[in-house]
């Protein structure tokens, strides 16, 4: 019984170190980054797709995509409209200026009064 137990206890640990490495290998978004929407993600993917080619070379969505490698999943070089929106999903697509949602200054122009 002893033999058993131990022999199944093994095969559920080999089992589990097989399958962590798979499991390792999900990349998500920069800590901190947002996810953009899905609305979001088609109005990127037709800016960046404006001849309708059916793909983006690496050089056009560079400036968009976090890990250009993670989300391009057939290592072609190029995103399909597919593999896009699978790396918005991920979070690793961002619209474009990671600096807020605002670019103008709030308040006065004019100095405090003393």
């Amino acid at each position: 019984m002893v033999k058993s137990f131990t022999s199944v206890s093994a095969a559920v640990l080999f089992g589990a170190l097989l399958a962590a490495p798979a499991m390792a290998q999900t990349t998500t978004a920069p800590k901190g980054a947002m996810k953009i929407t899905q609305a979001e993600c088609q109005s990127l993917w037709n800016r960046l797709d404006a001849s309708k080619s059916g793909s983006v070379a690496q050089a056009a969505a560079q400036s968009h995509v976090t890990d250009f490698k993670a989300v391009d999943a057939n290592n072609d070089g190029k995103l399909s409209q597919a593999e896009f929106q699978a790396g918005c999903d991920k979070g690793l697509v961002q619209s474009g200026a990671s600096t807020g949602t605002g670019t103008g200054t709030s308040g006065t122009d004019s100095a405090p009064k003393k």
